[in-house]
């Protein structure tokens, strides 16, 4: 009775990996160009895009509701159709958005938070398909699902960054946002292929029939430990992001193309560790490669704080791209775990999206407040120090978080 499930479980993936792959693929747009576009084709100073991205990041958060919600339902694919839509049309208004006036303001601020890679849209779909891909995962398989999944934000980043490169200087960086909008649909089209069956609720134990017991995390010192390492990390992570390219440019001399090579080693390394990480937090347990990631990104941020040359910011960024596969493998799979309930999957996933929605606006705005006295090397020293605090708190409060290890007593 069971030899179809194999070819739906392998359908639903190729649905659930394809829209994942279309719907991330903006991002390529977002971290290069969206600023530029925004300074230079819709007249946004620079305070303007600052405020414009603290407001995706907090709108982000929008997806810790709906991912109880879609607990409750017990279903993904509504809440994933609906999020890529919404992205698709916010993609395909934002070029005929003007800021003639308040309104036209307000209506180009709302459709480019619609569209940043934190805001509300691609949160929800970070999390969505994070928790769908859990589903769909084998016993002991989550962390390996996770990395299948998540390999391809990277490529389709880069894909689309490379090709708007060659296209940009032709037609202008606007022009992107059409092609984009189509993508950003079939994104949709593929959404809608996932074939959720309501009678086959995620796996459970057979003894546990109670519902899913949300609230139960508010009793659990670790899991909030964790939240904290979590919101720390993008604190620290996030303001690179914002002044990577500056310092580059103003104390390296760096020639410009480096902020678009950074960019991309980065995304080069995330891909080529991601599904290794997924593999090994199956194998070795959450913890260690938690600690890496802490690390690494802690490691970064002190080596970005000595580097003299802009070839020593090119390698540096490996670390950035390795931090950022370690955690977006095995934090998910870590607070999955805790939460012990594969029908709370989207809390879980919704748990992780909210921290680093949160840190990266709180990032950004304490940094604001602190580069003009420290300079870009002094705040990313300051930041190290903030990493140097969340890895501790990594390494002392937050157990092992897999459920074999948990069995053991290990946790406990």
């Amino acid at each position: 009775m069971t030899p179809a499930l194999p070819q739906s479980v392998a359908r639903n993936r190729l649905a659930l990996h394809g829209a994942y792959f279309l719907g991330m693929a903006g991002i390529g747009f977002c971290l290069p160009y969206l600023p530029l576009y925004l300074k230079e084709d819709k007249g946004f100073s620079d305070r303007g895009i600052a405020l414009v991205w603290v407001l995706a990041a907090v709108a982000g958060l929008a997806q810790f509701p709906i991912g109880l919600w879609s607990d409750r339902a017990g279903v993904r694919k509504p809440f994933l159709v609906a999020a890529l839509a919404v992205l698709a049309a916010a993609t395909a208004l934002l070029p005929l958005a003007g800021p003639a006036g308040v309104g036209g303001w307000v209506a180009v601020g709302l459709l480019v938070v619609l569209f940043a890679e934190n805001g509300p849209c691609r949160a929800t779909v970070e999390s969505m398909a994070g928790a769908e891909a859990t589903r769909l995962a084998p016993p002991g398989g989550v962390g390996a699902a996770l990395g299948a999944l998540r390999f391809w934000r990277p490529v389709a980043v880069v894909l689309t960054a490379l090709v708007g490169g060659a296209v940009a200087e032709e037609r202008g960086v606007g022009w992107l946002l059409g092609p984009l909008a189509a993508v950003q649909g079939l994104a949709v089209v593929a959404a809608l292929l996932i074939r959720e069956d309501r009678r086959r609720p995620e796996v459970v134990p057979a003894a546990e029939t109670v519902p899913p017991r949300s609230g139960l995390h508010l009793k659990d010192p670790p899991l909030w430990a964790f939240v904290a390492a979590m919101v720390l990390f993008h604190v620290a992570n996030a303001p690179p992001g914002a002044y990577l390219g500056l310092f580059l440019k103003t104390d390296l001399g760096a020639p410009a193309r480096h902020l678009s090579y950074a960019f991309v080693v980065s995304m080069i390394a995330w891909s080529a560790c991601v599904r290794l990480v997924g593999w090994l937090s199956d194998r070795l347990g959450r913890k260690p490669l938690l600690v890496a990631g802490w690390a690494a990104m802690t490691v970064r941020l002190v080596l970005l704080a000595l580097a003299r040359e802009g070839w020593q910011v090119l390698a540096i960024q490996l670390l950035d791209g390795l931090a950022q596969g370690l955690f977006a493998v095995a934090a998910a799979a870590w607070v999955t775990d805790r939460l012990e309930d594969a029908r709370r999957a989207g809390e879980a996933q919704v748990l992780v999206g909210c921290a680093l929605v949160f840190g990266s606006a709180v990032g950004p705005a304490v940094a604001g407040l602190v580069v003009a006295d420290l300079g870009y090397r002094g705040t990313f020293g300051v930041l190290a120090g903030v990493g140097v605090v969340a890895t501790l708190v990594v390494l002392v409060a937050v157990p092992e978080g897999t459920r074999s290890a948990r069995s053991k007593g290990g946790t406990e």
